[in-house]
Parts: structure tokens; sequence; C-alpha cells
């Protein structure tokens, strides 16, 4: 594998402490601590701000510098919006013919995500969901769209951990919305199966805000 250049180096260590919420949202960054923080110069973390700003997970403030985004209700809402234009136009158009390897992976996790329970590792839980979901989105060939819902998924990483919880119930309901979902998928029922992912999208943004709200999190 190519060695990473300085500027990719710092762009991912920088993100990926945002997106762990070890840089909490509305902190400020200061670029002379990053430099010595990571061992770079200037131009590394410039570069990395930069196209983090780009990506909506900090924030220029004019003569003070950088902040990381704050998490709001409003940007939960705003990212559940996204993924109910993006879901349902991917089934609908491009997972006709969904091959039998990615069908496979599906009915896998569904069932992998059957023996977890409560005592399971959260992250487990939510790594099985978000990989259900990216195979779907994964028949899409339009990498505009395809960005725009990674960095959606960006926002839910953050949300996730800062609520520190999830409803055992809604778990056991989520694997039922994801079993039909794909068995209508096997079966080449696309219109059943996008507006299942429509049902399933609102029931999961109904718990997100239950969650973030109930959560001891003031970063709302």
């Amino acid at each position: 594998m190519p060695k990473q250049s300085r500027k990719q180096q710092a762009y991912n260590s920088i993100k990926h402490k945002i997106l762990s919420c070890e840089y909490m949202p509305s902190s400020f960054l200061n670029e002379d601590l990053l430099c010595e923080e990571f061992q770079v110069s200037r131009t590394p973390i410039r570069d990395a701000l930069s196209r983090l700003e780009q990506e909506h997970l900090i924030k220029i403030i004019p003569k003070k510098g950088f902040i990381v985004s704050p998490l709001t209700v409003g940007e939960i809402n705003m990212a559940f919006e996204v993924r109910f234009l993006l879901e349902p136009y991917v089934i609908l158009n491009y997972c006709k013919n969904m091959n039998y390897t990615d069908l496979d992976k599906m009915f896998a996790i569904v069932e992998e995500c059957r023996m977890m329970n409560k005592t399971s590792p959260k992250e487990d839980l939510y790594e099985s969901d978000d990989n259900f979901h990216q195979i779907i989105m994964n028949q899409c060939t339009n990498r505009y769209v395809l960005q725009t819902y990674a960095n959606v998924q960006d926002q839910n990483c953050r949300f996730r951990i800062l609520s520190g919880r999830y409803e055992e119930q809604r778990l056991k309901s989520t694997i039922d919305e994801h079993l039909s979902i794909l068995d209508n998928l096997a079966k080449g029922n696309l219109e059943p199966a996008a507006e299942q992912m429509k049902s399933h999208l609102d029931n999961s943004k109904q718990a997100a805000f239950r969650t973030f709200l109930n959560s001891n999190n003031s970063i709302i």
C-alpha cells in the first residue's frame, strides 16, 4: 500500500477524532496545537481543515479560527431528510438485478443481528446496520449520490457516540424491517422495498430523536 502523504495523514487523523467525538462538537481547533499534536507543518493542517470544512465537519469562525460543527436536532433532521431522498431512490433505480453475493451478505447481516443482544458492543450493532444499508447504496453508480450519502453517515457516527445508547426494542424492530426490505429485494419487488425503506427510516428517525433528546449531552 502506498505511503500516505502528510496532508492525507493529517486529514485522516483529524477526521477520525471528529467522528469519534474526541474533538467534541462546538469545540475550537487551534492550528498550532494541531501542528504540535501531529508533528507536521501548517500546510498539511490547513489542507485538512479546508477539506473538513467542505464536508461540513468544521466551521470557520472569522477572527477566531475553527470549531467542530455542532450536532443539533436540526442536523439530525437534515441527515434523515437526505436519507429519505436517497435510499428509496437507489432501491427503485439501481437494485433491479442485485447479485446473489450481495443478497447473501445482507441475509448474513440480518442473522448476525438476531444473535446480538443488549450485552453486545453497540459499535458492532451500528456497524452491522450501516453495512446493510451500504450494500444497497453500493448498487448505485452515481458518485455524487454516494458522496452525499457518505457525508450523512459521518454525522450519524457522531450522533451515535454522543447519545451513547440504543433502544433494545428498536433493535428488534430494525431486524424485522431489514428482513422485509431484503425479502422484497430478493424477489425483485422494488416498489414495496422502497416503501418499506421509507417506513424503516421514519421509525429510525423517531428513535434517533428520542435517544438524543433523552441523553445527558448538552450538544443540541
